[in-house]
């Protein structure tokens, strides 16, 4: 069982880089974490994990129709409220993607520990260090539980 969950869309694979760059983050606080696509999570994953973090590209200036699917079905089926959180994502042209998942996040109960992180297109250096201060800044809040 992980203690904190990273659950990502990616079209392009920007997104999975991001998720990855996450995932090393978490992995240097010390908690157990698994990083999964969404189609391939299950409400299951979600209950188990004391962190959750969501990762989208971004389409039209809001997050994936394949995040949107998830978050209105199996993420809010596992009763988030009681998870710590973050969100990230990747966009091309503009970046709406990650406030409104935040949004999201929060409107379900979510305790999210730290702004989320948009990283336009490639990940930089700048980027990179963001990201895997993401990670370790959920894995750090989930030790405290």
């Amino acid at each position: 069982m992980a203690d904190v969950i990273i659950v990502y869309d990616s079209n392009t694979g920007n997104t999975a880089k991001a998720a990855a760059e996450i995932y090393n983050g978490v992995a240097e606080s010390g908690v157990d974490v698994e990083m999964k696509k969404v189609e391939d999570t299950t409400v299951e994953d979600l209950k188990k994990a004391k962190g959750v973090i969501l990762g989208s590209p971004c389409v039209n200036d809001n997050y994936s129709n394949l995040m949107r699917e998830f978050v209105d079905t199996k993420f809010r089926d596992a009763k988030p409220s009681d998870k710590i959180g973050a969100v990230f994502g990747t966009y091309k042209w503009n970046g709406g993607n990650v406030h409104r998942l935040e949004n999201d996040l929060r409107w379900l109960g979510v305790r999210l520990v730290t702004e989320g992180v948009n990283a336009h297109k490639h990940a930089d250096n700048e980027i990179v260090k963001k990201l895997r201060e993401l990670g370790r800044k959920v894995g750090e809040e989930v030790k405290k539980l």
